[in-house]
């Protein structure tokens, strides 16, 4: 399996929704968690376990970062649009991404 690049901390971006497989550790992206674009991904797959997976988001070079980690690059970045909001500080939705 081919392995991300190693970020570059000045110019890591948080791309879009990505959940990972606890077992496998196969990620599957989209536009949010569980939108019609992930679902359908899932359905391709034969793994059970998709409802428990940990959900995050990936970087423009494919790494995996827990909410935690994404809402600090997206921070840094100037990414997030609805600052402030008490119920995301610190944990990145989708939603403070657009």
């Amino acid at each position: 399996m081919l392995e991300p690049m190693k970020p570059i901390p000045e110019l890591q971006r948080v791309v879009c929704a990505a959940i990972r497989h606890k077992q496998t550790q196969l990620v599957l992206c989209g536009a949010r968690h569980f939108d019609y674009i992930m679902l359908n991904h899932i359905s391709e797959t034969e793994l059970e376990g998709w409802a428990d997976a940990d959900q995050g988001f990936i970087d423009q070079w494919g790494n995996f970062l827990t909410r935690q980690e994404a809402y600090i690059i997206a921070e840094r970045q100037g990414q997030l649009t609805a600052q402030g909001a008490p119920h995301t500080k610190g944990i990145l939705y989708s939603e403070d991404l657009y």
